[in-house]
């Protein structure tokens, strides 16, 4: 009998009788065993070796705008076996068993967590919305997707099994599961890109994402119909009649149940307050309970969860509270921890020596090839542009996270099929967002090839002005400036009003027309509803030469200057008025700064399509109504040179007509500004000038002045003066043909986007109750460079 010892290798729980979780700490390791023997210190361990990779190599590969999951598969594959075969140091540091007991339950814990947020972020009432575009798109690629997958079957020797595509979710189904995430649309992946490059506001965006999430909630209604179908042909009568009232009743009890439950937490919640900690507690309780009732019963685990993330009421308190609690955890942990997992297992000299038995990859490459070509024809048949029509059909096959934890889930990741399907998915989302990025660029429809500016619009046209308003303060201080600006019957005031919300417990952002019914979700009260009774107020007091149309904007705040643009553009407006980032209090104090905001502003002024104005206001208004009680108006515009400047002062002289207002032109001149060379821009001055003297002439409300500086002191001095003897001062933002009268301001700004002029009086020294407009005339495609240079 042989009694040589042998290494056997115990995976039941007893084995960890005899090895403590936790050690007694480095320095008490006895002679021969290691610390990492055990297993919490070896997880500490593997984690930190993990991020460390993950992040050292997005440090390098972001500068090439590859994504974080491209990082994450690299870190996979270099922690694997592709580098560490058969290393004994591997296998100490990631021992196979531990590995996939702890780090699988993990990444399926993060794929439940996943997939509820998939469908808190999902709003399936948007499909009604859908446009024709979109549904076209979405209904040619569903046809795709299922012809194809009913047709294919894939026949192997009689050693090997018979692989038949349908929708079994079982082992000898794999070839159908693998076939079916190579060439669906996936509409996280499609809004995960979009976020990612900050199109998402976009049209193309707008397009992408309707088209995605109608195709996604089809085919998850029909892979769930053929599912109830698939188990009465090749199961039983019995058992499949068994799933069926099982599966239904679980469904029912989640939309029914679930979501009058949840609807109670809402209600229950007052409104600003926020939402009790055992409501959350609870909804991830039911989460976790309706995802093994789900596998139990025949549905696949994520099944429940995603059905419990749609019942969840979109845009509601308990969306967001959700989402803000496990968004972070889930994008920033359990899913970079699936990510490195899976890829773990990838063996690449294994898979290019097998690659001819890797029939399920070539078999989906082939897929995804005819599927690009399917997505394209259709969207070149919508008539979309060829370039836009190629980054919409890579944006519709983008693949990344989502494909990976469908392997984790259906298969083997160990097996080559499996594997081959990582790599496959890695090599087709390492690239596709430098493509996008080189094909859709949408500030290119935002270029002006039409001049929209007040300077070169007609006096006795309707002037149309986009006010953004990101709280009630800002309409305040906006209808202050728009009731300067003269309404009349020759001169009418067309009024696009744009409340901004920032997108939080969605992936799908909204443009909402109130003059079409269009409302926020019911079960959310909105911050907009406000700023809209303040401009219907306004619209009321000038009803006959005031037309107020109203939008809200629920975006994210780093694209949210897409809606504003676009909006701008659609209506062809000559100004945008923005709110500026820094707020006073009634004694002249900063009360607060909002970097957001800035960064949306500095965004706008390199995008927009018409004049763009930023809105300072330090005034202390007292309530609503007392900004029409008041009977006089004393307004300033500054003039140094340039377009900005001329922008101003034509936006000021609109101005001139209101009863009561004063308009006083300043412009301010050196000794040797008559010396200077006499440019283009020079003579478009000096014509304006001689119409501005003409205009003083013939009215009594326009009082124009020059004042001779030296140098920036000069300037601030005088300006500062001013300050407390106007209601408002405008003033433009560049001013290329006075240097030297801004010597020693332009070099010490603080605030680019405001220009020397406009950073002097947002400054901290200036505590007067003035408004202050700062304005950038449009800039044309020639000099669509860098506006804050």
């Amino acid at each position: 009998m042989d009694f040589t010892p042998r290494n056997i290798v115990n995976v039941s729980g007893d084995c960890f009788d005899h090895v403590r979780v936790f050690s007694d700490g480095m320095w008490n390791v006895k002679h021969g065993e290691s610390i990492l023997q055990h297993s919490l210190v070896r997880f500490h361990v593997q984690l930190i070796v993990i991020f460390l990779l993950v992040n050292s190599f997005h440090l390098v590969l972001q500068r090439f705008h590859f994504t974080h999951f491209t990082s994450e598969i690299l870190a996979g594959i270099v922690l694997g076996q592709t580098v560490w075969r058969d290393n004994d140091k591997s296998e100490r540091l990631f021992p196979t068993v531990v590995r996939n007991q702890v780090f699988a339950s993990l990444s399926k814990i993060g794929y439940i967590l996943f997939s509820f947020l998939i469908g808190v972020r999902m709003e399936p009432s948007l499909i009604w919305k859908t446009g024709r575009t979109a549904t076209f798109l979405a209904t040619l690629l569903f046809i795709f997707h299922h012809i194809a997958m009913l047709s294919i079957e894939i026949t192997f020797d009689e050693d090997k099994e018979k692989l038949t595509a349908g929708f079994v979710l079982a082992k000898e189904a794999f070839s159908a599961i693998y076939f079916a995430s190579i060439t669906t649309t996936e509409f996280v992946m499609v809004s995960t890109i979009l976020m990612q490059l900050k199109i998402i506001n976009s049209q193309l965006g707008h397009l992408a994402l309707a088209s995605s999430l109608l195709f996604k909630l089809a085919t998850f209604a029909v892979g769930t119909l053929f599912g109830f179908i698939n188990a009465f042909v090749n199961i039983s009568s019995q058992v499949g009649t068994r799933i069926v009232i099982y599966s239904l009743a679980l469904i029912v009890f989640t939309v029914v149940v679930s979501r009058k439950t949840m609807l109670f937490f809402i209600r229950s919640t007052p409104v600003g307050k926020p939402m009790k900690e055992i409501y959350t507690t609870m909804t991830v309780g039911v989460l976790f309970l309706l995802s093994a009732i789900g596998d139990e019963v025949g549905l696949h685990y994520m099944y429940g969860p995603l059905i419990l993330g749609l019942a969840v009421p979109a845009r509601s308190p308990l969306a967001e509270v959700l989402v803000a609690k496990f968004d972070t955890l889930v994008s920033g942990f359990f899913l970079p921890l699936m990510a490195v997992f899976c890829s773990s297992k990838l063996n690449l000299f294994q898979l290019i020596h097998e690659f001819k038995d890797a029939v399920h990859l070539q078999i989906s490459l082939i897929g995804y090839v005819m599927k690009l070509l399917v997505t394209f024809i259709g969207a070149y048949f919508c008539k979309i542009p060829l370039r836009h029509a190629i980054a919409l059909t890579i944006i519709l096959n983008a693949k990344g996270i989502t494909e990976i934890a469908q392997f984790l889930s259906f298969g083997d990741i160990t097996e080559l099929d499996a594997a081959s399907g990582i790599f496959l998915v890695f090599l087709l989302q390492a690239f596709q967002p430098l493509l996008i990025k080189k094909l859709y660029n949408p500030a290119d429809q935002y270029i002006g090839y039409q001049n929209k500016s007040i300077e070169k619009a007609s006096d006795d046209a309707e002037l149309q002005i986009l006010a953004c308003a990101h709280r009630q303060e800002d309409a305040v201080a906006a209808i202050k400036l728009l009731q300067y600006s003269n309404p009349t019957k020759q001169s009418p005031l067309s009024v696009y009003v744009l409340c901004l919300e920032e997108l939080v417990s969605s992936s799908t952002p909204l443009l909402i027309n109130h003059q079409l019914g269009q409302k926020m979700s019911s079960y959310k009260v909105s911050r907009s509803q406000p700023i809209i009774d303040i401009f219907k107020f306004f619209e009321s007091q000038y009803k006959k030469f005031v037309r107020v149309n109203m939008f809200t904007a629920v975006s994210p705040l780093k694209q949210m200057h897409e809606d504003i643009c676009w909006l701008s553009f659609d209506k062809a407006c000559s100004l945008i008025i923005l709110p500026f980032h820094k707020k006073w209090n009634s004694k002249g104090k900063m009360v607060s700064s909002n970097t957001d905001t800035r960064n949306l502003n500095i965004t706008v002024l390199e995008r927009a399509p018409c004049s763009v104005g930023i809105l300072i206001d330090r005034s202390r208004t007292q309530g609503l109504s007392s900004i029409f009680l008041a009977s006089t108006y004393r307004v300033a515009a500054l003039f140094f040179g340039g377009p900005d400047d001329r922008e101003a002062v034509a936006y000021a002289l609109r101005m001139a007509g209101r009863f009561g207002l004063q308009l006083t032109v300043m412009r301010f001149i050196t000794p040797t500004t008559e010396q200077v060379y006499h440019d283009w821009d020079y003579m478009l001055n000096s014509e304006f000038l001689r119409n501005l003297k003409f205009g003083v002439s013939e009215s009594s409300s326009i009082n124009y002045k020059e004042e001779t500086v030296r140098d920036g002191a000069d300037t601030s001095s005088i300006i500062k003066s001013m300050v407390g003897g106007y209601d408002l001062i405008m003033a433009g933002r560049r001013h290329q043909t006075e240097p030297q009268a801004l010597s020693g301001l332009s070099e010490w700004m603080d605030l680019q986007e405001l220009g020397p002029i406009g950073d002097l009086l947002a400054s901290e020294d200036i505590t007067s109750a003035i408004s202050v407009l700062v304005v950038q005339q449009q800039i044309m495609k020639a000099s669509h460079s860098s506006t804050l240079n």
